[in-house]
């Protein structure tokens, strides 16, 4: 594992944080990942109702792709958090993108996108954890990750599959716009709605919207030492 340098600013006039509750953290291709299938199976069994399965965990053949990588949050020595991104570079298929399967409209935007393409997916959280708060901070941290991961890598657009509810938040936070129709993307079994958008207009508005996310020098770094196989690498899917 890699620790990440994550230093966020609580507001505008606020210092850089020295010390922050959760520390994020990317899992190296030979690490041991049980926690974060275990944990994405305890979340998607609150959130979603998914059926029980014996293994308690919750992985795809994304996870092991060199062209992605696991991002953990820990409070002490617990999993708390974790997030997937997955890149898919220019020359490459759009396959390496989970969403691919299911949002045809996928195939068409790799087509004519100049640059790279990242999906944020498989966002987790401890669902026993109960305090508003500390959930609220937790997700946006994970974000936060996720944007310093695209950062890092310079692509050229975002994706993140999302439930009807949180549709809004997204567009109004990040100006992403809905892409094709709707679909069950598993492990649910409702339709989800796929959003994309361009990373600069993305990376403005946040700023804008929220000091929290402004994105250091140093944090771009780190992210993009931790995640360089996934940068490194290139793999069909």
């Amino acid at each position: 594992m890699e620790t990440l340098t994550f230093r966020p600013q609580q507001s505008a006039t606020a210092p850089l944080s020295k010390k922050f509750p959760f520390e994020l953290r990317v899992l190296s291709p030979d690490a041991d990942r049980s926690e974060v299938y275990a944990l994405r199976y305890r979340a998607y069994r609150d959130a979603w109702c998914i059926p029980i399965d014996k293994s308690e965990m919750i992985s795809d053949r994304h996870d092991t792709l060199s062209s992605s990588a696991l991002i953990a949050a820990y409070d002490g020595d617990a999993c708390v958090g974790a997030l997937r991104v997955c890149f898919s570079h220019p020359g490459e298929t759009h396959l390496a993108l989970p969403c691919a399967p299911y949002y045809p409209a996928v195939q068409d935007l790799k087509r004519t996108s100049a640059g790279s393409l990242v999906e944020m997916s498989r966002l987790a959280i401890e669902p026993t954890i109960s305090n508003t708060s500390y959930r609220t901070t937790l997700y946006a941290s994970l974000v936060r990750a996720g944007f310093m991961a695209a950062q890092a890598a310079d692509v050229s657009m975002i994706l993140i599959a999302t439930r009807p509810e949180w549709v809004r938040f997204y567009k109004y936070m990040l100006g992403f716009k809905t892409i094709g129709q709707p679909a069950v993307y598993p492990p649910g079994d409702v339709p989800i709605v796929l959003l994309g958008g361009s990373f600069g207009e993305a990376q403005t508005r946040q700023r804008a919207q929220n000091a929290f996310f402004k994105i250091t020098g140093e944090e771009i770094a780190s992210m993009k030492a931790a995640i360089a196989p996934a940068l490194a690498l290139r793999v069909a899917a």
